[in-house]
């Protein structure tokens, strides 16, 4: 029987820490940096990235990097970066099982020296990474989104540091949203009428929405009429493309 896995008050605070800084964020920033460095106080890592990549098209979008040490890569390595990703079973989970949910290391499928020997161990070693645990975030289209934790020395990371990550995980997609509506220029909704475009969005009716929110149906237009009066919209699609822009972009 494996021992329990147990989070303290400390712990706790810390969690919220993350959140309320990733809430800070400077609509400049690709991603609240905030939230990375209060995440690497939580679970000590050298490096924490966001990445946006698609993988189908071999090309990194855009990154977000908290780091004690740029490493210099020579002119090679994204070929070595991408033969990795799809040769090696830990990178392409999500894609590999559709599971963009579930906190995972790259030791779950590597462990000890099969790593050493497999093209993501010879990836590690360019970068000078040991460790690496990954925070799958939702999938947008073509595009494959996450946070990346590295450690270069050391032990790996613990199966009470991925509950952690695994607990922060819903707030982290929820700041993230909401930092891409900031820098999209979109004014705030209510987490109400957040829910409700959210349940537009997924091609519900109205009369479906009322039944799921437990309001009369009424109160759903009424909802919607203030939204789209918040958003400077006259309809469902655009009211979805605005409050989720790059969710239903091209």
């Amino acid at each position: 029987m494996g021992s329990q896995l147990t989070v303290t008050e400390r712990d706790l605070r810390q969690l919220l820490d993350v959140v309320e800084r990733g809430r800070e964020a400077d609509p400049e920033e690709y991603f609240p940096r905030g939230l990375l460095r209060a995440l690497a106080d939580l679970i000590p890592a050298e490096d924490i990235t966001f990445q946006r990549s698609r993988p189908l098209e071999r090309e990194i979008v855009g990154l977000e990097e908290v780091t004690g040490e740029t490493v210099e890569l020579d002119g090679d390595w994204e070929e070595l970066f991408w033969r990795s990703y799809w040769e090696g079973e830990a990178c392409s989970r999500p894609q590999r099982t559709g599971d963009y949910d579930t906190v995972w290391k790259v030791s779950d499928y590597l462990p000890g020296r099969k790593l050493a020997n497999s093209i993501v161990g010879e990836w590690f070693r360019l970068c000078g990474i040991r460790h690496e645990m990954t925070v799958p975030l939702p999938v947008r289209g073509a595009e494959d989104r996450r946070l990346l934790l590295f450690r270069a020395s050391g032990r790996d990371f613990t199966e009470r540091e991925r509950l952690l990550l695994t607990m922060l995980r819903p707030h982290i997609v929820e700041i993230g949203r909401a930092h891409e509506r900031r820098r999209a220029g979109v004014p705030d909704l209510t987490s109400r009428q957040l829910q409700l475009l959210r349940l537009v969005a997924d091609g519900h009716s109205n009369t479906q929405i009322a039944h799921r929110l437990f309001v009369a149906e009424g109160t759903v237009r009424k909802h919607l009429e203030n939204i789209y009066e918040r958003l400077g919209v006259t309809s469902r699609t655009a009211g979805v493309a605005t409050a989720f822009p790059a969710t239903h972009s091209a």
